[in-house]
């Protein structure tokens, strides 16, 4: 390891310059750097591997914080109020219409409305808009605000689900017609450039008032590590359940699946989730 250069984890520094030349009066003292660690321009993508993958960073209200956590995004959240869904999906769809990705939120109506809502009072909050590198029209720099690149947005743009009826064969879920249904969407935002798609799922308004299948849920997020990875550069998926509508068993089986999960008011990570396609085997293996 050589002492001074850049690459080195290790740097000299000279003290005591100013009262002595005299090279006996120079004190030579050696620290330590941390090291910054920098992601190259193509990273390989997490779930699938691809090396063509360019990682980015997708931002989660969660309470009164923003949590930044990597693309591709497959999160799910537990919440028990539907204020929090509600401020979270909100974000989440807003963010996305102003960086130019479709925004396919399958929520109620009222949600719908609330979320638009939401967005709207974003857009015409009165913020400083920047460049590229953070600095306003008033010569200041404004630093990590999130909204520095707030853009002429539609809330009304959102390509809401207004049928739920269409995943389900009779009153079951049907995993892979949902799944079908986001490849689909997945597809046409890669044929039409690559731009990202950001799905919204609340898992109530899915069921609504068909009974709740904790074996077709498990089967349609393991699917969804498994099935989509191919489509994991373009697409990003917040799953939304209640509280009052899951038992902790079923919490416990979603957790070990997701590397990251929104729990109350607090982002888990899960650096070693199970692997989805084990998972999936071992739940069509109870199915027989």
């Amino acid at each position: 390891m050589q002492m001074g250069v850049i690459a080195s984890p290790l740097r000299t520094c000279f003290w005591g310059i100013g009262a002595r030349r005299s090279r006996e009066h120079i004190r030579v003292r050696t620290f330590r750097i941390p090291e910054v660690h920098r992601l190259p321009c193509t990273h390989p993508c997490p779930v699938s591997g691809r090396r063509d993958f360019k990682l980015a960073m997708i931002e989660l209200v969660v309470g009164s914080r923003r949590e930044r956590v990597p693309a591709p995004l497959h999160v799910c959240q537990f919440a028990s109020s539907p204020d929090e869904h509600t401020a979270t999906a909100s974000t989440f769809l807003f963010d996305g219409l102003r960086a130019g990705h479709r925004c396919v939120p399958f929520v109620g109506e009222e949600v719908l409305t609330a979320i638009r809502l939401s967005c709207s009072e974003e857009h015409d909050s009165d913020l400083p808009l920047t460049d590229e590198h953070g600095f306003g029209a008033d010569g200041r720099w404004h630093g990590d605000n999130p909204k520095r690149f707030r853009a002429p947005t539609d809330p009304s743009a959102m390509d809401a689900v207004p049928d739920a009826s269409q995943f389900f064969n009779g009153n079951s879920l049907d995993p892979y017609r949902l799944i079908a249904f986001q490849r689909t969407v997945a597809a046409e935002a890669r044929k039409a450039g690559g731009a990202m798609v950001r799905m919204v799922i609340d898992m109530r308004w899915l069921f609504q008032d068909r009974p709740f299948s904790m074996h077709d849920t498990l089967k349609f997020e393991a699917a969804s590590h498994a099935i989509l990875a191919p489509d994991a550069d373009v697409l990003a998926t917040l799953t939304q359940y209640h509280y009052a509508d899951l038992s902790g068993e079923f919490i416990i089986e979603l957790l070990k699946i997701h590397p990251v999960a929104v729990v109350a008011q607090f982002v888990r990570r899960n650096p070693h989730p199970f692997d989805a396609h084990r998972y999936m085997t071992r739940i069509l293996g109870r199915q027989k």
